[in-house]
């Protein structure tokens, strides 16, 4: 699917993905941000904040309320990181116009209500709704207090945080107990309304009959007054090997390996890195699962994962204590094995076809054809799915050999019980 662009405001790009796959419409907006120790608690406090109520319908009941009698119109909102980004998103999904009587109407009416959600906030006093404010900064406390208890999510972060130590991307996406502390309403209002202001918004909409959305969602109050130029991801030259590791009352050990990659989204051997890291350890066939977990019995689970903005690629694995240097042997094995282009036909062509199928997949969810746009949109290049399909398709080993050659072991960090031997 290929969006077609309209800008709506300084900054302000929306683009429409006309089909008639589906029977909804779904629209989502993204506004961007550095990720900055001094403003990703805020960044990820204020749209769980804005939910609670608009100026039209100030309290979540009457939201609600408002959204059901549109024939059940549904919005939410979450944050996420990009590379170093971090990204503010508003999601509003509604039937297909078409589909129910007076349906242009229904869809104004719930656009509306959306748009003030976002660029109208409800203010009192100079500051966001106090109570709704200090509610959500509790919540927002305890979910980060809760990453201890998903052990997985917390040895990659700490893992990440180590590796990326004195970079922005070493920050949790939802902030530190400490810097949701010290947040007051008043100052995360100033910071949205400059988010307002200057900072990049896109806008996606994918459905049918989607010719009215470029007045709908002109006529929100955009009150843009310039564009900022948010500064490119850093990139980190010089590789020291270094070891962690982190002592807990837990019965499996959890192993993260951290490599820094040559290539990321912008590089010309990027996809070869992408079919590199399904061939390393995405799928059943993949040389770490074949490897660490079956050959070896070493890993409960194995899997590397790609983060293409930044250009770092992490190995995670379940094992027992004692396991620990032959697991880290038997994975520096692997990745050697890939930048020595030792790959066979069936490893390529199965990744390959694994990668294809997971896009096609894709392509039968509208809020998952809009995400895939994200690391687009924070590089100023949107590609689309047969381009991506295409540039994967033509993968050839050579070109996974050179893409695995760039990636520099970084961080090894271990998450093991007190009696653990690592």
């Amino acid at each position: 699917m290929d969006f077609v662009h309209y800008k709506i405001a300084e900054g302000v790009n929306l683009y429409l993905g006309e089909t008639e796959k589906f029977t909804t419409l779904t629209v989502k907006v993204f506004i961007q941000d550095s990720l900055a120790p001094e403003t990703v608690a805020a960044n990820a406090l204020i749209p769980s904040v804005l939910i609670q109520g608009t100026k039209s319908y100030p309290t979540r009941t009457a939201l609600v309320q408002k959204m059901e009698s549109l024939y059940g119109c549904a919005f939410w909102t979450d944050v996420s990181k990009i590379g170093e980004r971090q990204i503010l998103e508003f999601y509003f999904d509604a039937v297909s116009p078409r589909l129910i009587p007076n349906g242009k109407q229904v869809l104004k009416e719930g656009l509306m209500a959306f748009g003030e959600l976002i660029t109208d906030p409800l203010v009192e006093d100079g500051a966001f709704r106090r109570d709704y404010f200090h509610k959500e900064k509790r919540n927002l406390a305890k979910m980060v207090d809760g990453l201890i208890n998903d052990k997985q999510a917390y040895a990659v972060y700490q893992a990440v945080k180590a590796m990326c130590k004195g970079e922005p991307y070493s920050l949790y996406k939802y902030g530190e107990r400490d810097q949701i502390e010290r947040l007051e309403p008043e100052e995360a209002l100033r910071h949205y309304q400059e988010l307002l202001r200057s900072n990049p918004i896109d806008v996606f909409a994918v459905g049918p009959n989607l010719e009215d959305l470029p007045e709908l969602i002109g006529a929100w109050p955009w009150q843009r007054k310039s564009l900022r130029e948010l500064p490119p991801v850093s990139v980190k030259e010089e590789v020291q090997e270094q070891e962690v590791f982190e002592t807990q009352d837990v019965q499996q050990a959890i192993l993260v390996m951290g490599y820094r990659t040559a290539q990321r989204y912008l590089s010309p051997d990027y996809y070869g890195l992408l079919v590199a890291n399904g061939i390393l350890g995405v799928f059943p066939h993949s040389k770490l699962f074949v490897n660490v977990r079956e050959k070896a019995s070493l890993a409960y689970y194995v899997d590397s994962s790609l983060e293409g903005s930044k250009g770092l690629l992490t190995v995670t694995a379940g094992i027992a204590p004692q396991s620990y240097g032959q697991a880290v042997e038997i994975v520096r094995r692997q990745v050697a094995e890939l930048q020595d282009g030792v790959i066979t036909d069936e490893e390529l062509t199965r990744t390959k076809i694994g990668l294809i199928s997971g896009i096609k997949k894709m392509l039968d969810n509208p809020a998952a054809v809009i995400d895939r746009n994200l690391i687009g949109i924070v590089h100023h290049e949107l590609r689309s799915p047969q381009t991506v399909l295409e540039s994967i398709a033509a993968v050839t080993k050579e070109q996974v050999r050179k893409a695995a050659q760039g990636l520099r072991l970084d961080t090894i960090y271990c998450l093991s019980g007190p009696k653990g031997e690592a």
